[in-house]
């Protein structure tokens, strides 16, 4: 049986951008402030209480996704976070549910946006990507072409 991170790399893997050589970009974890441009997507995917089938009970619940314009990597942070996994090559990326952005990801889902926030390790069960966003603030992306 496929596995639900499996389902997500195959779904996004079509809307992924091709990485156009040269290193990834690495970023750090909160604190630091990050703005990250893509296509902001959303799918719906199973939810409490198991977040992994639906068949076994699990609400459906809908997930913000950004499909990045250049796939990121993270740097470990030792000094006693939770954020201690870098991860490589990441080209999608979870957007949390903030009541502060909500209104601007339901309104410009499907479009390319930036976003900015900080950037946290998956660590709960509603967490789907490794590196998950933490969104301050979302606007559309200036127009023009993608790097």
């Amino acid at each position: 049986m496929m596995s639900l991170l499996s389902a997500l790399l195959i779904v996004f893997g079509a809307n992924a951008p091709a990485h156009a050589g040269g290193a990834d970009s690495c970023v750090h974890y909160s604190p630091a402030v990050v703005a990250l441009t893509g296509r902001l997507m959303q799918r719906t995917l199973p939810g409490p209480p198991h977040y992994d089938s639906f068949r076994r009970g699990d609400r459906p619940e809908l997930v913000d996704f950004l499909v990045l314009d250049t796939p990121l990597c993270t740097i470990a942070d030792y000094k006693g976070s939770p954020n201690t996994d870098a991860f490589t090559g990441q080209d999608t990326v979870q957007v949390r549910k903030r009541e502060s952005t909500w209104r601007d990801v339901r309104r410009l889902t499907g479009q390319r946006v930036t976003i900015t926030g900080t950037l946290a390790e998956w660590a709960l069960g509603a967490d789907r990507t490794p590196v998950v966003l933490d969104p301050t603030a979302v606007h559309a992306a200036a127009s023009g072409s993608k790097p």
